[in-house]
């Protein structure tokens, strides 16, 4: 399955990659000029960069990054449609949808870390090494079980199959039996676009020190999002689509009466 998943996200991306990757710097446009004025401004102390760093990964979770990755999936969705791609217009529903895939996200981290987490409060409240152990050891599972599990219901947000608890109880569904398959994807999904945004970041590395710098990096900072964020997005839209055929074919011929 991984094989054809990932031939599948190759092939969609082929004529995804310039809309959805306008799109998805258009959007996180705003939040590097923002920061590059901060950065600026503020100096690069090492405050500074906490702070700014803060923001960076709040902002792209909760905001920039997924609004570029709705892009991606409706502009997916309209190629399989038959549907001319239209950027402009799907970011339109990307903002209506937008409140529910952040809900449904971080419903999803709750479910898989929360517990965790909670443990590894105690364990560091009360001393005990023993109980951060298991707290940090169950966060590390449940990490890849229930991310695996649960990965794919911002997904079905977008493709309008649920939202909030119904979306990851269909996730789970989906994987369900294919959860080798299922990892084995996501994982290669996320080894791919996290290379292709180390080598789009060697550009950055290379640039001299200086105020010069920080706009290559900015600059640099889109275009890895640009190019990394549609992909995943596509390649996720992929799976689900890989183990919908993988539940029909399971489900067999439904005979008449």
């Amino acid at each position: 399955m991984v094989r054809s998943v990932l031939g599948g996200t190759f092939a969609l991306y082929r004529r995804l990659a310039v809309p959805a990757g306008l799109a998805a710097a258009l959007c996180f446009a705003p939040l590097a000029l923002a920061l590059l004025a901060l950065e600026l401004a503020a100096g690069q102390s090492a405050e500074t960069q906490r702070g700014i760093a803060i923001i960076d990964a709040v902002g792209s979770v909760l905001l920039f990054a997924p609004l570029a990755a709705i892009i991606a999936i409706r502009c997916a969705i309209a190629i399989d449609e038959g549907r001319p791609v239209e950027p402009r217009r799907e970011a339109g529903t990307a903002f209506q949808l937008l409140p529910r895939y952040v809900l449904t996200q971080l419903l999803a981290l709750l479910v898989i870390a929360g517990l965790p987490l909670l443990l590894i409060g105690a364990g560091l409240a009360t001393g005990s090494q023993a109980l951060t152990a298991i707290g940090a050891g169950t966060l590390l599972a449940s990490g890849v079980i229930n991310g695996v599990r649960l990965g794919l219901a911002t997904v079905l947000v977008v493709t309008g199959e649920g939202a909030y608890a119904q979306a990851l109880r269909v996730s789970a569904r989906l994987v369900r039996g294919r959860f080798w398959g299922s990892l084995g994807a996501i994982v290669a999904i996320t080894l791919i676009a996290l290379a292709l945004a180390l080598l789009l970041s060697t550009i950055a590395i290379a640039a001299p020190a200086g105020a010069g710098r920080a706009v290559i990096e900015a600059v640099v900072g889109v275009v890895v999002n640009a190019v990394t964020v549609p992909f995943a997005a596509v390649g996720l839209y992929r799976l689900v689509g890989a183990l919908r055929e993988r539940a029909r074919d399971d489900a067999g011929p439904v005979s008449g009466a």
